[in-house]
């Protein structure tokens, strides 16, 4: 992917094609560009999907962090298009 570099100093330059998780897993067609962030698993399953899965247990700077890595990924889509990666 031409744009891993613009995310490597981020630490989040893994990018990988033809995977979906569950939770958008359902969306997958030919006609739908899905994207994922893997966060840092080593706390992301403390709350995960449990009954204390709330906004009040996140740390904020993380999702900060992941909603901007998001945008950037989301942005790019938009101007370049999908197949221009």
């Amino acid at each position: 992917m031409a744009w891993k570099s613009l995310f490597e100093p981020y630490l989040i330059h893994f990018f990988d094609r033809g995977g979906s998780g569950a939770d958008i897993g359902p969306l997958k067609n030919k006609n739908i560009v899905l994207a994922g962030l893997r966060p840092d698993s080593q706390r992301y399953f403390d709350y995960h999907h449990a009954a204390t899965d709330t906004f009040d247990a996140i740390n904020k700077r993380e999702l900060e962090l992941g909603a901007a890595a998001i945008t950037a990924l989301v942005y790019l889509y938009d101007k370049y298009g999908v197949n221009s990666n």
